[in-house]
């Protein structure tokens, strides 16, 4: 879980700055900061760049044993879609946050809150604990 919880707060920077960056880039000068659909974007699309090197760094280290150190469209299927209910709860809580929490607190919420969501579905759906083989008893 340690592992898990390194390359979650690598891609908890990466969500973080594309976010808070998009915001003050792009939909503060539109005009668009205060729109829950141009906010909720800018979350999922932080939220996809952090997924997919999540899946990769995942894969290489965390779950090495269980991926076997590959990585496949299928299995990054998988991480997306079982990705589906943490991306829930983090626009959620984002944008219940944005409400009461200047953007940069806000933007911090629900990494967290999604970290304890996507580490379960992750070794639940995607990478599940293979099977001890039993030793022969001769």
């Amino acid at each position: 879980m340690a592992s898990f919880a390194v390359v979650g707060a690598l891609n908890g920077v990466v969500n973080y700055a594309i976010t808070v960056g998009m915001t003050f880039l792009v939909l503060v000068p539109l005009g668009l900061a205060t729109s829950d659909t141009a906010l909720g974007f800018a979350k999922f699309l932080g939220w996809v760049v952090a997924v997919s090197n999540s899946y990769v760094l995942n894969s290489l280290t965390t779950f090495a044993a269980e991926s076997g150190r590959r990585l496949s469209l299928a299995t990054y299927g998988r991480f997306v879609a079982s990705g589906v209910l943490g991306l829930a709860v983090e626009v959620a809580s984002f944008l219940l946050a944005v409400r009461y929490l200047p953007l940069g607190l806000a933007a911090i919420v629900p990494i967290g809150m999604s970290f304890v969501v996507n580490f379960g579905m992750t070794r639940l759906i995607v990478f599940p604990s293979k099977p001890a083989v039993p030793e022969d008893r001769a």
